[in-house]
């Protein structure tokens, strides 16, 4: 008898060890699974979480595929139609069928398109009215039964099983399969108004989500949104008070300003669509800087650099932002953009200031050269493309929504205005197209969407401007001198700040071209039919460059003054 308890000892023993394996093995498994270049975030709260806002065409159009939505709650009678538990693409509404658009839309698409090479995953659990307690895994149930009849118990017991903290972790684990959880963003206020003891609850919740999920706060931020301010029409905006406390209570916590914020009408509580996309973006602009900051001293080996835009097209004075980042063997990205060396070839055309690319007020194209040394010592390089034009018909150069809601589309040129909306160029510095006899604007397709184009003198859409009508023409040519506004008073073409269409936003407007000229039919190319000279004396006329754009100064290189080509040695 005792031998076969020591041989059944030994099996044991060694079924031990074998189980102990395979759970190795099947972690090793899990960990090899996990993409760490997708970001996920956790999102909670109650209505503005939810999101308040009816998405219109901007909001469902170009929804990224690299931004991911993981649903929280079956959708089967409204479009789209989800399931619990599994990825789609995230077009809104992103949290449950009672929602509309809320802060995680343009969070995420912000945050995808500042990392080039990241998928952003975000996983939403909120409930319009819903006090913070009901995400407090030790109190919601007994909140529950206190409250049956309200409309955040009845949404809670509907979509997510009575216990929406629960769902939450689940949601999270099923998603650190496949991603890396990278912050908690919360927004919730007005039905615990100014209570002080709100941020230790929040902070009880927080700790409650690190530790369920095996995260490090460190790791994980938590970033807490504000409500809508009292000048914006909000009625809770006192609340504003205790979270401006949370950093106190949580140190790795970060408030996000709804300062200026557009609110919903009379609604007191929630931000309108235009609110909620620039409360995204701000949510997005915390975290990347704090991702930012996490890299600003971490060392590793790159094996090369990939830049979110290796060609940029920007308006004379405009800024855009830079990012570039260092891939390691393995794939994961850094991001390392203040930490490069820029070179540009000439500076007169873009400039680099810090993380953003600075337009000069001078047409052309220059290349900015980027270079990086690893912890290895080895320099890793590679090169932006920079072109300056005065009309850009990129998705990036063309503004669609200067004033209310558009789209662009910039393979097909179809641009969509909301109702007097207006979609085009804004330049900051001003410019001046004084020098030019005929503005040229075609379009491929006659529009019944009765398009009118503008010319201001102010960067202010609601302000004074020249306009023109197209009715059903394909081209209009403006003659650019003694301009009227429609307020009756003279264009200053020396001052243009904004260009642009405007329309009823019943239709798209599919555009062509649009350029100065000097004889309303062809661009201005400022080398045709010209004789040569090497020799300039200052003051004999105005300069421009090859582009037939005016400029200030001259530097070497070809230009052109009172018709004629000028070489400069």
């Amino acid at each position: 008898m005792r031998c076969k308890s020591i041989i059944n000892n030994k099996i044991l023993n060694n079924m031990k060890r074998l189980t102990s394996l395979l759970a190795m093995m099947m972690l090793c498994a899990a960990s090899f699974a996990q993409d760490p270049n997708f970001h996920i975030y956790l999102a909670f709260g109650q209505s503005n979480m939810e999101g308040n806002a009816q998405p219109e065409a901007i909001d469902r159009n170009n929804v990224p595929e690299r931004f991911q939505l993981l649903a929280t709650c079956n959708n089967t009678n409204v479009s789209p139609q989800r399931t619990t538990g599994k990825w789609y693409k995230a077009t809104p509404p992103l949290v449950n069928p009672n929602g509309g658009l809320g802060p995680c839309d343009w969070f995420g698409r912000t945050m995808v398109e500042q990392l080039p090479n990241v998928k952003i995953g975000v996983i939403p659990v909120a409930m319009g009215g819903s006090p913070i307690e009901m995400f407090d895994k030790d109190k919601y149930q007994q909140k529950m039964k206190d409250n049956p009849n309200e409309w955040w118990a009845q949404l809670a017991r509907n979509h997510y099983g009575s216990n929406p903290y629960g769902r939450l972790i689940d949601m999270a684990k099923i998603a650190q399969k496949a991603g890396v959880i990278k912050g908690i963003l919360l927004h919730q206020g007005c039905s615990n108004c100014n209570d002080p003891n709100w941020p230790n609850m929040v902070k009880k919740i927080y700790n409650d989500i690190l530790n369920d999920l095996g995260l490090t706060a460190e790791e994980v931020p938590l970033l807490v949104g504000e409500v809508l301010y009292a000048d914006m029409g909000g009625s809770c905006s006192s609340h504003n008070n205790q979270v401006a406390r949370m950093p106190q209570v949580v140190p790795t916590s970060y408030v996000i300003s709804a300062a200026k914020l557009p609110g919903n009408g009379n609604d007191p509580w929630h931000f309108s669509a235009a609110g909620y996309r620039e409360l995204g973006r701000r949510y997005a602009e915390v975290m990347l800087s704090i991702l930012e900051k996490n890299e600003s001293t971490a060392e590793f080996s790159v094996t090369d650099l990939t830049v979110r835009s290796s060609e940029m097209t920007l308006t004379p004075g405009q800024n855009a932002t830079i990012a570039i980042y260092g891939n390691e063997a393995d794939g994961t990205s850094h991001n390392i953009t203040r930490r490069c060396d820029f070179t540009i070839d000439d500076e007169n055309i873009a400039k680099v200031d810090g993380i953003k690319v600075v337009a000069g007020n001078t047409e052309g194209t220059t290349t900015i050269h980027v270079s990086f040394k690893d912890k290895d010592g080895k320099t890793v390089t590679t090169d932006i493309t920079v072109k300056i034009e005065m009309f850009p018909l990129t998705e990036s150069g063309l503004n669609p929504s200067l004033s209310g809601s558009g789209t662009f589309n910039g393979k097909t040129l179809a641009l969509t205005t909301g109702k007097d909306g207006l979609g085009g160029w804004k330049y900051t510095n001003g410019i001046d197209i004084s020098d030019y006899k005929y503005l040229v604007v075609r379009l491929r397709l006659p529009s019944s969407a009765k398009p009118t184009l503008r010319i201001y003198n102010t960067s202010n859409a609601a302000g004074d401007y020249y306009e023109i009508a197209f009715q059903r023409q394909k081209e209009v040519v403006i003659e650019l001198k003694d301009l009227k506004t429609v307020g009756g008073k003279d264009l200053d073409l020396k001052k243009v700040q904004m260009i642009g269409f405007s329309s009823s936003g019943s239709a798209t407007v599919y555009l062509s071209e649009i350029f100065f000229s000097n004889d309303g039919e062809n661009p201005i190319t400022g080398i045709d039919d010209m004789t040569f000279s090497t020799t300039f004396t200052k003051g004999e006329g105005a300069i421009y460059n090859i582009q037939g754009q005016r400029i200030n100064a001259l530097k070497k290189g070809l230009y052109i003054i009172n018709g004629k080509k000028i070489m400069v040695r």
